[in-house]
């Protein structure tokens, strides 16, 4: 099952999920069950004057404010290791965790959990990870280490390879312009180097880097069979989403289920007005259809 955690209620969350819910099959609508507040749900229906009287909807309603957390957590507690979590945007002051506030899904689940929880982004023909995110840049360096390198691309090949499919290649970017010109603009592609040895020991792909960020793009494409690892957020994902503006998956790897999300925000200058571009929403649910059919493969094989 694939469960859909309502975001902010004043947000395009539901507004894409329900117009790329109709365009989903029978079959494939079947496997989806919303997690929403009832009067929200019947509100954005009417705004985007939709019914669901012959496309049936699997609910399950919450009251709590905010909804954003509500639906989070009760989508939480009935997604086990089968199922997938597809979670709508919210606002940063929407998502609390024990009475505390929480600056994001990325963040309520490693708060939630008390795992580290990577941060992937898909694309048609692209993979993209991120070794830091939500950091500020000054500490970015200090946070990079061979062993935190290793980890999260390993983690990223057996989650890439259970759910999708193969990779081939992996690049890595540097940290510092040309990937420190051999020392001469920082030093700090030291651990990357001392991380790709020991990745060339323990992974079949080829890995190639580091490599200059702003040149990457230039010397290759991304493709499908290529994984790109960056060592901080704005480097990795300002091409990604300039290439692919929205549509693309906000990937959640470590959790004890897959988690996605659309990657795009809420959208409040265009809540209520019908005219939210849903093609993002649209990918993701396909995305998390192909992943859950994987799971059931990897399911019947053991």
């Amino acid at each position: 099952m694939i469960f859909v955690s309502a975001g902010h209620e004043e947000g395009i969350g539901l507004e894409v999920f329900l117009k790329s819910y109709l365009l989903l099959s029978k079959t494939q609508q079947k496997k989806f069950h919303l997690i929403s507040n009832e009067d929200v749900l019947k509100r954005n229906l009417e705004l985007c004057n939709i019914s669901l009287a012959h496309d049936p909807l699997q609910t399950t309603f919450v009251t709590k404010t905010p909804l954003s957390t509500s639906a989070l957590a009760k989508a939480i507690e009935l997604c086990s290791e089968t199922d997938i979590l597809l979670t709508l945007p919210t606002s940063k002051d929407q998502l609390t965790l024990n009475g505390e506030m929480v600056a994001g899904h990325t963040e309520y689940f490693r708060k939630l959990y008390n795992c580290p929880v990577d941060m992937f982004f898909k694309s048609k023909d692209s993979n993209v990870l991120l070794i830091s995110d939500h950091i500020p840049l000054k500490e970015v360096t200090h946070y990079i280490t061979t062993e935190r390198i290793q980890h999260k691309v390993k983690l990223c090949v057996d989650n890439y390879e259970k759910y999708f499919n193969k990779l081939k290649n992996i690049y890595l970017t540097g940290i510092n312009p040309h990937a420190g010109e051999g020392g001469i603009l920082g030093t700090e592609e030291s651990v990357i180097n001392d991380a790709i040895t020991h990745l060339q020991k323990n992974l079949k792909q080829e890995i190639i880097g580091p490599l200059p960020a702003d040149g990457l793009l230039v010397s290759t494409d991304f493709e499908a069979e290529k994984l790109f690892v960056y060592m901080y957020h704005d480097q990795g994902l300002a091409p990604f989403k300039s290439l692919y503006k929205t549509i693309g998956a906000n990937i959640s790897l470590g959790l004890p289920y897959l988690r996605m999300s659309v990657d795009h925000g809420t959208a409040f200058e265009l809540y209520g007005k019908n005219q939210a571009n849903y093609m993002g929403c649209y990918y993701v649910m396909k995305l998390a259809l192909s992943a859950l059919e994987g799971i059931s493969c990897q399911n019947k094989m053991t």
